[in-house]
Order: structure tokens, then C-alpha cells, then sequence
């Protein structure tokens, strides 16, 4: 049986499914690779790196026809429609195709009736973003933790026998990475990731990044890491960029846009305090639980609600002015949240990651295993 991991959304995805790939092939399971541009290979490597002697068959997509025109007329930033239509012929030779994003789904209907499509989750957030009626459009799917499990059954978006529950694939990858890395910073103070989520109606870069930053650059006690999701700035000129990436103070405050360490875990592991504001990054910083902060920029009624649970793992401020006291207030106040930080975590992506990746590997096999015996008896 042939299974494919398609890769043709950001490039950061591979880090929560390919190491289930590489638990599937040393289990002695036919896998084979294909990704959407040079980026993807970076981190196709890494995990490489992570899992000696998985060396898979990487097939690259819209190097030709439709999908490569659009590309380089600039037509589409990221075609993927076209390329996975272009890429057909291909994708019908395999039996499984797992993959980390919902676009696939729209080919469905163009693929063999053998073929079974296989959702792995790139986040384990709070946000409704998760409940994607496409998600029914998968033969099995793959769910990080309990908490995602129920919003998921509830939602009718998953049905028993047709998932796993399996935990956090990436944060099972990353202890495999992080063992040679330095700190972030060599002076001792502590370090301070702000992560800012890329939808503007959501995020709080508009209303507090630059002050945010110019604070930080004013004072002595900490250092800052600024590191948004990579899509906030993928619209953004070349100018406009470098005008951010001008605010940063060597040895004080590090301003990543668009490195592969917005993705590697880099900075969730090597901060001490988070801020941020509806991002699921939250989830990877608290693998090892510490202190975090949440910006309310849009004055959002947030308690009760189940989009914003991650916002009673740390104080909210809503005012810029009182950051400074809720940053010198925060490991103190930590106390009163660590025990709740290891609740949710535990709730999202399923308590202890390690394992992750081949408890997703064992479910998948199980599945194509179990479905393909029914088809042979009709049933």
C-alpha cells in the first residue's frame, strides 16, 4: 500500500506530519514525500536529521505546466488549486494521501475510490478556526487531544472510527532538534517572545507591535523576541518590512519575519515569558509551563468563551500602559496559572507529545489496514 505526505500549504507544516511519515516507514510502511517549493525541502531535511535513515522518494510539484505559468507570472502567490490538479496523474497512483491542510479536499472527486485522504492538524488553538466543515470530506483524521476531540465530534466534523486521538506531533519532533542549540541571548536577562497572530481583526500587532517594541528598546531588564506568525507580513513590501526589522537592537531585541526559526521552535522553547494574543503558538511555548501574557487589543468580552480558553493561562492587559507591571508581576503571578497551563495542555494536545508521531503512524496503518480488509469483503 502507497501513502503519500503532500505538503503544498506553509512550509512550517511539515514539522506536524512528516515525523509521522518517518515512524511509518521504519514500521516498514511504503511512504513517499511530495512538497510545493525549495522551502519545504529545508525542513524535510531537518526532520530528516531528527530520524536517522528515513530517507523517503520527495517527488516537487508545479515545477511544469498550469501551476508553474501561474507561478511565475506572479498570478497566485501560492496556487495550489492548479498545482494539485496539475499533479493528478501523480496523486492517483497512491492509496493514502496524508496531509496537514484542507485544500486537498477539493480533489476528492478526481481520485480513485481507493484512495483515502487523511487530515493531520497543524495547531491545537482554542479558536473555532479548528471546527473546518471540510474536515468531514476526510476518510480518517488525526486529533491532537481531548479538548479538540469533543469540539470536533460536537461539531459533526469527525465520527467514531474514523479518528485518532495521537497528541502533538511537532512538540514530539522538537526535543530531537533542540539539544545543540545556544540561547537565544548570552547577557542573563530574561528573554520575552512576543507573537502576535497574523489576522488583523484578531492580532495585536496594529494597536500595541511598534509601541510594544519601543518600550522594550527604552529599558534594561529584559530581552524581546519578535517573532509573528509568518503570515502578518507576507503581503508586506520589501520596505515595509525592512522598517520593522530596522527596530531591532543587537544583544537586546531579535525581529525574525520570516526565518525558518518562526517555525523550529527556536523561540517557544528559549523564551521565559510569552505575550501574545489568539495564537495556538501559545500551546508550543507551554510544553514546558511558564509564564505567559495576553494583549486584548480589541477589547473583546473573552471570558466564557471557548475561543479565547488560553487567555486564563496567563493575565490579560488591555492596555499598553500596563504592560510593564503585568511583565515584573508575571513570575509571581505564574503560580496561580502553572496548574491550569498543564490542564489544558494535557486537554490539547493530549498531555506527554512524546510518542505523538508514532501513535499517528500506528492509527494510520491500523485504519488503511482495517478499511482495506473491508473492501475486500464488500463491506
Amino acid at each position: 500500500m502507497r501513502t503519500l505526505f503532500l505538503f503544498i500549504g506553509e512550509p512550517h507544516q511539515i514539522f506536524h506530519a512528516l515525523p509521522i511519515a518517518a515512524e511509518m516507514a521504519a514500521a516498514g510502511e511504503e511512504v513517499e514525500v511530495a512538497v510545493a517549493s525549495g522551502n519545504h525541502l529545508r525542513m524535510v531535511e531537518q526532520v530528516a536529521l531528527a530520524y536517522p535513515g528515513f530517507a523517503p522518494r520527495i517527488t516537487m510539484l508545479g515545477q511544469r505546466g498550469v501551476a508553474r505559468w501561474l507561478r511565475d507570472w506572479g498570478l497566485f502567490r501560492n496556487p495550489r488549486l492548479p498545482m494539485l490538479f496539475g499533479a493528478l496523474p501523480f496523486l492517483r497512483g497512491f492509496d493514502a494521501i496524508v496531509v496537514p491542510e484542507r485544500t486537498t479536499t477539493a480533489i476528492r472527486h478526481f481520485l480513485p475510490r481507493r484512495t483515502r485522504l487523511i487530515f493531520t492538524p497543524h495547531g491545537a488553538g482554542d479558536r473555532a478556526i479548528m471546527l473546518d466543515p471540510r474536515d468531514r470530506h476526510f476518510h480518517f483524521v488525526l486529533v491532537a487531544g481531548e479538548k479538540s476531540e469533543q469540539r470536533l465530534l460536537g461539531a459533526g466534523t469527525i465520527r467514531p472510527g474514523h479518528y485518532a486521538v495521537n497528541g502533538y506531533v511537532k512538540l514530539d519532533l522538537m526535543p530531537r532538534l533542540q539539544a545543540a542549540r545556544a540561547p537565544l541571548f548570552a547577557n542573563g536577562r530574561p528573554t520575552v517572545l512576543y507573537a502576535p497572530h497574523f489576522r488583523r481583526d484578531l492580532s495585536s500587532w496594529d494597536r500595541f507591535g511598534r509601541d510594544l517594541i519601543a518600550w522594550f528598546a527604552a529599558q534594561d531588564r529584559y530581552n524581546l523576541v519578535v517573532a509573528p506568525h509568518v503570515r502578518l507580513f507576507a503581503e508586506a513590501s520589501d520596505a515595509e518590512r525592512a522598517a520593522i526589522e530596522r527596530l531591532a537592537v543587537p544583544g537586546k531585541i531579535l525581529i525574525d519575519l520570516g526565518s525558518d526559526r518562526l517555525f523550529d521552535m527556536s523561540y517557544t522553547s528559549g523564551a521565559d515569558i510569552y505575550i501574545g494574543d489568539v495564537s495556538s503558538q501559545v500551546y508550543e511555548f507551554l510544553a514546558t509551563p511558564r509564564p505567559c501574557l495576553f494583549l486584548n487589543a480589541h477589547r473583546v468580552p473573552w471570558q466564557g468563551d471557548p475561543d479565547y480558553l488560553f487567555w486564563t493561562l496567563g493575565d490579560v492587559v488591555d492596555d499598553l500602559a500596563d504592560l510593564p507591571a503585568a511583565l515584573d508581576a508575571a513570575p509571581a503571578h505564574h503560580e496561580r496559572y502553572a496548574d491550569a497551563q498543564r490542564e489544558r495542555l494535557a486537554e490539547s494536545i493530549g498531555g506527554d507529545p512524546a510518542g505523538a508521531a508514532r501513535r499517528g503512524a500506528e492509527a494510520i496503518s491500523a485504519f488503511l489496514a482495517k478499511d482495506a480488509l473491508q473492501d475486500k469483503s464488500g463491506g
